[in-house]
C-alpha cells in the first residue's frame, strides 16, 4: 500500500479523476441541453427533405407534359395541311397524355380548332369562359402564357403558345389528379403533405382535413414569401393544435408543398432520447472514476521506478535497466526504456563516426545536385558553396570562402547583387540574371528561402539556389518569334480575304440574296475578329521589341473615356447594361491618344463582356497628384484572388468564366500603359464585380533618342 502515501498517486488520482469528471460533467449537461435541438432539427430536416422531394416530383411531372406540348407545338408550326394538324392534336390529348384538351384560338377568342380527351373531356368543358378569355387576353399581350385557373372541375393548368401570327395554341393539364396524389402522401400517423397555389389555397385536400383556413396560416403565407427557397418551422393552427411544418417551392405553379405533422408526434423520441442520454451520462460518470483511480493505482509504481532510472541516465549511467512485469504497456515502455538504454551504449561509442558519415552524405547530396546552392546565417555570412555555384562565380574549389560575409566571399557583378538582394528579403520573387561570357551567354535565375529547425521553425539562415534556365528562354524566344512570323504571313491574305469579302457585301460583284448575305457577314465578322488578333499579337510583338513609339500630344483623357464609351454603346445596350463616366473636368495631359483608347476600349469591353443583363459599369478619371488615374468598374461575377496577379499575361484568362477571347485585350493594355510609365493593377472579390486601375504618369515627353520620360508636372 506503498502507492497510497506516495505523492505521484494523489497528484495523478487527482489529475485523472478531474479530467474524467469535469468532461462528463459537462458532456452530460450539453447533452441534455442539445438533445431536444438535436432531434427536432433532424425532424424539421427530414420534413424539408420530403416537401423537397414531392416539389421535385410536381415540377418534373408538369415539366414532362410541357415537353409534350413543346414537341407537338413545333409541329403545329410546320407546313402541313388542316388534317395533319388535326391528327396531331388528337394524339396530343390521347388517353393518358395528361391533357384534357388542344385549342387553336385567334387573339379574338375565335376557335380554329380544338380536340378534347376522351378521358378528361368533362374537366375541360368546366373550363369557365370568362377566365378562359382573360387568361388568353394576357398571354397575347406576353406572347405566351402559364396560369393556373379555378373550375368546377378543380384547377387545370392552361399554357398558350405562339403558332403564327394571330393564332395561339391552348393546351389544358387539369392538376386534381397530381394534387391529390400529393396529398396522399404520410407522415408518420398524423403528418400529411399538401398543394397549395400562389394564393395558398390547398388543390386538393387530405382525407378527413378540411384545413380552414390555410392561406392565412403562418407556414403557408411563410412558403409563398420565401422568395423560391425552401424552410421550416414550428406554428399552432387556427384551432390551436402545434403543428411542425417544412416547405419547398414549385416555380411553374407559383405555390408550393407543404408537409405537415403534430408537434407532439413529431417529437415523440425527443423526451426518450433525453432519458436515454441521462443514464448512460451517469454511467460513464461512475466508469470514468473507477478507472481514474486504478489507473494511478496501476501507474503509480512503474512510473516512480521509471523516473529513478531515468535519473541514473541523465547523470550518464547508461548501464541502468528497469524490470517490470505488469504485461501491459507499462512494460512494453520500461523495455523500450531499457532497449534505449542500450543504445544510447552504443551511440555514446559510435556518436562521433556517424557525425562524419552524415556529414560525408549531406557533401555528396549538395555537390552533385545540377543546381548551384548558397547557405548562409542570419548574419549573413557564407556556410556553404556547392561545386556548381563555385564554377557559376568562377571561383575555384580551394578558394576559402566559407564564414566570410558575401561581399568579401564572392566576386562583384550582377549575380553577386541579385544574392543579395534576395538574401536580404528571403522568399520573395526569383531574380533573373544575364551573364555573358567570352563563350556564351547565359540566364541564371536566383531564388531564396528561409532554412528552419524541423519541428521548431527556428531561423538559422538563408539558402539560396542558382538556377541556369537559359535553354528555357531560348524556347520561349523561338516560340514568340514563331508566333511573330505566322501572324505576319497570315496578315497579308487575310486582309486580301477581307477585302473580297467587302467587294461581295457591297455588291459590286453582283446582288446577294438575303441567305448568302448573312453568310458572308458571318465570315467577314469572323475574318475581323482573326484580324483583331493578329494585330493585337504584333503590337505586343512591336512593344516587347521596343519598336513602338508614342505620338504625345495634349488631349483630354476623360474625353478619350468617353469615346471608347460611345464605339461600345450599342454592345452594351444589347445587354441592357448601363455604362457611366465619371470625371470632374477633362483632365488633359500629353500621351498617345489612340493607346489610350485601345486601353479604355479593351477594359470596358472587358467588363461588358463579363457583366450580366441589366448591369452597371462605372469609368471613372481622376486625378491622383504626379499622374492621372483611371478605372474601369463593374458589377460581375469577379476574379478569384489566385488568379488577379495572372491576368495580364499573354492568353491568360481566367477558368470557369463566360466570354472567351484570346486573352490578348489586357495583355496589349499592360504594355500601352507601362508605355506611358504607369502601372495596371486590378482589385476584385468573387461575387462583388471587378474594379481595373491604371495610371497615366504627367508631363511625359519623348527623349532626343525616342526613349519616354517624365518630366516636370505642369500647373
Amino acid at each position: 500500500m506503498d502507492w497510497l502515501r506516495s505523492g505521484l498517486f494523489r497528484h495523478v488520482a487527482t489529475v485523472m479523476g478531474a479530467l474524467a469528471l469535469i468532461p462528463v460533467l459537462f458532456l452530460s449537461w450539453r447533452i441534455l441541453q442539445s438533445n431536444k435541438a438535436a432531434v427536432q432539427g433532424a425532424v424539421l430536416e427530414l420534413h424539408v427533405k420530403l416537401a423537397e422531394k414531392t416539389a421535385v416530383q410536381v415540377t418534373d411531372w408538369i415539366d414532362s407534359v410541357d415537353q409534350r406540348v413543346k414537341i407537338a407545338i413545333v409541329g403545329l408550326k410546320a407546313r402541313m395541311d388542316w388534317g395533319d394538324k388535326k391528327e396531331l392534336t388528337r394524339s396530343l390529348v390521347e388517353a393518358g397524355s395528361g391533357v384534357a384538351s388542344v385549342a387553336l384560338l385567334r387573339e379574338n377568342g375565335g376557335t380554329v380548332l380544338e380536340a378534347f380527351s376522351p378521358v378528361l373531356q368533362e374537366a375541360s368543358a368546366a373550363l369557365d369562359a370568362d377566365a378562359a378569355r382573360a387568361s388568353l387576353r394576357r398571354a397575347v399581350r406576353g406572347g405566351a402564357g402559364v396560369e393556373l385557373l379555378r373550375g368546377p372541375a378543380g384547377p387545370m393548368l392552361v399554357l398558350y403558345r405562339p403558332i403564327q401570327a394571330g393564332v395561339y395554341a391552348r393546351v389544358v393539364v387539369p392538376l386534381s389528379a397530381l394534387a391529390e396524389r400529393v396529398a396522399a402522401e404520410r407522415v408518420g400517423g398524423t403528418g400529411f403533405t399538401v398543394l397549395v397555389d400562389a394564393q395558398g389555397r390547398a388543390l386538393a385536400l387530405p382525407e378527413g382535413r378540411p384545413l380552414t383556413g390555410l392561406e392565412q396560416w403562418t407556414i403557408t403565407r411563410a412558403a409563398l414569401s420565401s422568395g423560391g427557397s425552401v424552410g421550416s418551422s414550428e406554428f399552432v393552427d387556427p384551432e390551436g393544435v402545434s403543428r411542425v411544418g417544412a416547405y419547398a417551392p414549385v416555380p411553374v405553379l407559383g405555390g408550393a408543398v407543404l408537409v405537415l405533422q403534430a408537434r407532439e408526434e413529431a417529437y415523440l423520441a425527443s423526451d426518450e432520447a433525453r432519458r436515454a442520454a441521462g443514464w448512460a451520462v451517469l454511467f460513464t460518470l461512475l466508469a470514468s472514476l473507477l478507472a481514474a483511480f486504478l489507473l494511478a493505482r496501476t501507474m503509480t509504481a512503474p512510473l516512480l521506478a521509471l523516473t529513478h532510472a531515468a535519473e541514473s541516465v541523465a547523470r550518464g549511467d547508461f548501464l541502468v535497466n528497469v524490470d517490470l512485469n505488469t504485461g501491459d504497456e507499462l512494460q512494453n515502455l520500461a523495455e523500450t526504456f531499457n532497449t534505449m538504454t542500450a543504445r544510447l551504449r552504443s551511440y555514446s561509442v559510435l556518436q562521433v563516426d556517424r557525425l562524419i558519415a552524415e556529414q560525408r552524405k549531406t557533401e555528396a547530396i549538395m555537390f552533385s545536385i545540377n543546381e548551384g546552392i548558397v547557405l548562409t546565417d542570419r548574419e549573413g555570412r557564407v556556410q556553404l558553396v556547392n561545386r556548381q555555384a563555385r564554377e557559376l562565380f568562377g571561383l575555384s574549389p580551394e578558394a576559402d570562402i566559407e564564414g566570410k560575409v558575401i561581399t568579401d566571399a564572392l566576386p562583384s557583378g550582377p549575380l553577386r547583387e541579385a544574392v543579395l538582394v534576395l538574401g536580404r528579403e528571403a522568399g520573395a520573387a526569383f531574380k533573373e540574371v544575364e551573364i555573358t561570357g567570352a563563350k556564351a551567354h547565359r540566364t541564371l535565375r536566383v531564388s531564396s528561402s528561409v532554412v528552419v529547425t524541423p519541428g521548431r521553425a527556428t531561423e538559422l539562415g538563408v539558402v539560396l539556389a542558382l538556377r541556369d534556365v537559359t535553354l528555357e528562354r531560348e524556347l520561349e524566344k523561338m516560340k514568340d518569334d514563331f508566333l511573330h512570323y505566322i501572324t505576319h504571313d497570315l496578315r497579308n491574305p487575310l486582309g486580301s480575304a477581307m477585302g473580297f469579302l467587302e467587294v461581295l457585301l457591297k455588291g459590286t460583284a453582283g446582288v446577294l440574296n438575303s441567305e448568302q448575305y448573312s453568310i458572308v457577314a458571318s465570315v467577314r465578322r469572323s475574318t475581323s475578329r482573326l484580324m483583331s488578333m493578329i494585330n493585337n499579337i504584333l503590337d505586343i510583338a512591336k512593344m516587347e521589341a521596343g519598336r513602338a513609339h508614342l505620338n504625345l500630344k495634349d488631349v483630354s483623357v476623360a474625353g478619350i473615356a468617353g469615346r471608347a464609351i460611345d464605339i461600345l454603346e450599342q454592345l452594351a445596350k444589347a445587354k441592357k447594361i448601363s455604362v457611366n463616366l465619371a470625371a470632374v473636368e477633362e483632365f488633359t495631359v500629353a500621351c498617345d491618344p489612340d493607346m489610350i483608347e485601345r486601353a479604355f476600349t479593351n477594359l470596358v469591353g472587358n467588363a461588358i463582356k463579363f457583366t450580366p443583363e441589366e448591369g452597371v459599369i462605372t469609368v471613372s478619371v481622376t486625378d491622383d497628384g504626379d499622374s492621372l488615374r483611371c478605372c474601369v468598374a463593374d458589377n460581375g461575377d469577379g476574379i478569384a484572388p489566385e488568379h488577379l496577379a495572372r491576368v495580364f499575361e499573354k492568353f491568360e484568362q481566367v477558368p470557369g468564366q463566360r466570354g472567351g477571347g484570346t486573352g490578348l485585350g489586357l495583355t496589349i493594355t499592360r504594355y500601352f500603359v507601362e508605355a506611358h510609365l504607369g502601372r495596371i493593377w486590378v482589385e476584385s472579390e468573387l461575387g462583388h464585380g471587378a474594379r481595373f486601375f491604371f495610371t497615366i504618369r504627367k508631363g511625359l515627353s519623348v527623349s532626343p533618342d525616342g526613349a519616354v520620360v517624365a518630366g516636370a508636372v505642369r500647373a
